[in-house]
């Protein structure tokens, strides 16, 4: 098939992604990467699913099949962020018909849907050899955003050396639950000095639900909870092909603070991560954000070899 014409671009059709496109999607993506991706696809199917509103999914048609697919969903309060943001999570052109502009007329339907519902940034992640995404988002007009992403290599944590450190644990790390959602709240309230109840409540169900794995966890102290973290497991959004953890959200009630508990945190979840056979943890922070950044970079994070871009709609 070939779309090096004007004309037979035209005949390409976009609209909205459905579950009879679900194995058409696979084996495109599978062409495209080389990787079988079907876990990730089939775990984005059953988000939007659940959750139409916040997912924006399309594709490009021919009479004789999917051209193309582009996977999106409403993000807001992740890393940070204050505002809602449309988060660009994977974008696929057969290769057979690429330079024709489908990329980006799928963008260009994309960004309306996102203006639609009042969303005015839409973001995503490049590996940066991905030299044929970079040179695409830089010809649709994404620059680089005010972040830094950050990983850390799932292994296993070394026992603490000292009384005094393992004093410092936390008395509990327990996994997430529904039910801790009005004290999460309340601690991201302290710390924040914000309402963020609905994001967190949104951002709940999605750990919970939308996650390839459930790992996020909360700490307690005397059966309150005094610390969490929210982690989303996925095999394939920003076109990752192995399994990885993002650390979306993360707080610790001020009451207690420099007790270990952020730390007691991560050193759990990196220990199930590892058993799980996710290979890498990753998160996102502000280039002003210092105290987050040293207590990531002491915990054994480093920079990324992907890069964040952002675009106004």
């Amino acid at each position: 098939m070939s779309l090096s014409t004007q004309e037979s671009a035209v005949d390409v059709t976009i609209r909205p992604l459905t579950e009879k496109d679900f194995e058409a999607v696979v084996a495109l993506d599978k062409r495209i990467t080389g990787t079988m991706r079907r876990g990730y696809f089939e775990q984005r199917l059953k988000a939007a699913l659940r959750q139409p509103k916040r997912h924006m999914q399309l594709a490009a048609a021919t009479k004789n099949g999917l051209v193309g697919f582009v996977l999106a969903r409403a993000a807001g309060g992740e890393y940070g962020r204050q505002e809602e943001v449309l988060a660009l999570e994977s974008l696929g052109v057969d290769p057979d018909v690429q330079h024709a502009g489908l990329g980006r007329r799928m963008m260009t339907e994309l960004e309306a849907l996102g203006r639609a519902r009042g969303i005015g940034n839409i973001v995503t992640q490049v590996e940066w050899r991905d030299h044929r995404m970079i040179h695409f988002l830089d010809g649709a007009k994404f620059t680089l955003a005010p972040l830094q992403i950050l990983e850390r290599r799932v292994h296993r944590m070394p026992l603490p050396e000292t009384d005094e450190e393992i004093e410092k644990q936390p008395p509990l790390v327990r996994h997430l639950r529904e039910g801790d959602l009005e004290m999460v709240s309340r601690i991201d309230r302290l710390v924040t000095g914000r309402d963020r109840s609905e994001y967190l409540k949104r951002k709940v169900d999605e750990v919970l639900h939308e996650s390839a794995i459930a790992v996020s966890l909360v700490a307690e102290d005397d059966g309150f909870v005094v610390g969490f973290a929210m982690v989303r497991v996925d095999f394939g959004n920003y076109g990752h092909v192995e399994a990885t953890a993002s650390l979306d959200t993360i707080g610790v009630n001020p009451g207690f603070s420099h007790k270990g508990i952020a730390r007691g945190i991560l050193t759990q979840m990196i220990d199930n991560l590892s058993a799980l056979h996710v290979e890498r943890l990753e998160t996102e922070v502000a280039r002003d954000n210092f105290e987050l950044l040293r207590f990531l970079y002491r915990f054994g994070f480093g920079p990324s070899q992907r890069l964040p871009f952002t675009r106004k709609l």
